[in-house]
């Protein structure tokens, strides 16, 4: 028999979930897509045959200046790069078992559980990836912070001022309007005196103790932690110009469901099948990404913060 609401609304059952992994997919998509970091920082792209060829930016400029030309004499022509790099998407996921007894006995707490896990398994496959392209692009502009966040003696305003200011004095086009940060330095930000100070308090919603973050703050729009990314590094850069990522769906005989949540969010891919020599059913959350770093000039990293 379905569970029931207070009210007598019906409730779906284990079973009716696990023989509908759509609406698995759903749930799994709600949870995964307000923790993924790699979603909100990349701009969407089109991904074909498993790959994605791209190229990474040049200046904006060209590498010599225009001059003055004489009657009947030649313009100086200028030149640029043409490399080709190729991204390849990359298969994470997670599989987790539901007993029968845990259907039979209508356990839904079983199966939020086995949703959580795998939501978080595959934000922290994807994510770590993101991050790693961040941390490993050699193009990407570093520099020491002026000490340990968590010290009263370290300047974090001028530390994030200066990231800002490396990234326009390019004269690029870019502005950094996302920071990245591990929880520890998220902590950081959120109890530094100086920030706290400078930011308006009474009456004010952008007080960092009501909002839980200091954002609008030095160009900043937001501010994400992610454990993905290693304690004392951060990223400050613009969000959708940085980098890209490209999902590849697959093909309706594979047996993948899924629940598209709009607004550029990638889809989370649920499949269910039976594993009958220990009388259970195999729940698998998936996404199939390639992901890219085409900007790189327009992040700066932090390290030692």
């Amino acid at each position: 028999m379905p569970v029931t609401y207070p009210g007598g609304g019906p409730r779906i059952t284990v079973e009716a979930l696990l023989r509908n992994p759509r609406f698995i997919a759903r749930a799994l998509t709600d949870l995964a897509r307000k923790r993924f970091v790699s979603d909100r920082i990349f701009a969407r792209g089109n991904v074909e045959g498993g790959a994605v060829l791209y190229q990474k930016s040049e200046s904006i400029y060209t590498d010599r200046d225009a001059e003055e030309v004489n009657p009947r004499s030649e313009y100086p022509r200028a030149g640029w790069s043409e490399e080709v790099f190729a991204a390849v998407v990359k298969k994470y996921g997670l599989e987790v078992p539901i007993s029968d007894e845990a259907k039979r006995r209508n356990q839904m707490d079983v199966v939020s559980r086995a949703q959580r896990k795998l939501a978080n398994a595959v934000v922290k496959f994807v994510d770590t990836v993101a991050m790693n392209l961040l941390t490993t692009d050699a193009d990407v502009q570093t520099f020491a912070a002026s000490g340990d966040w968590s010290t009263a003696a370290t300047d974090v305003i001028f530390d994030i001022a200066k990231a800002q200011n490396l990234i326009s004095a390019q004269d690029e086009g870019y502005a950094g309007d996302t920071m990245i940060v591990n929880p520890a330095q998220e902590l950081d930000l959120i109890s530094d005196k100086d920030i706290r100070d400078a930011l308006p308090r009474e009456g004010s919603i952008r007080n960092s103790v009501v909002t839980g973050q200091p954002v609008p703050m030095l160009g900043l729009r937001q501010i994400l932690p992610t454990n993905a990314l290693s304690a004392g590094t951060v990223f400050v850069l613009e969000s959708q110009i940085v980098g890209s990522i490209a999902d590849e769906a697959p093909l309706a005989d594979e047996g993948y469901a899924a629940y598209s949540p709009g607004d550029g969010q990638a889809n989370v891919y649920v499949k269910t099948y039976r594993n009958e020599g220990v009388d259970e059913t195999i729940v698998r959350g998936a996404r199939f990404p390639a992901m890219w770093i085409a900007e790189p000039k327009a992040a700066v990293k932090i390290t030692g913060a």
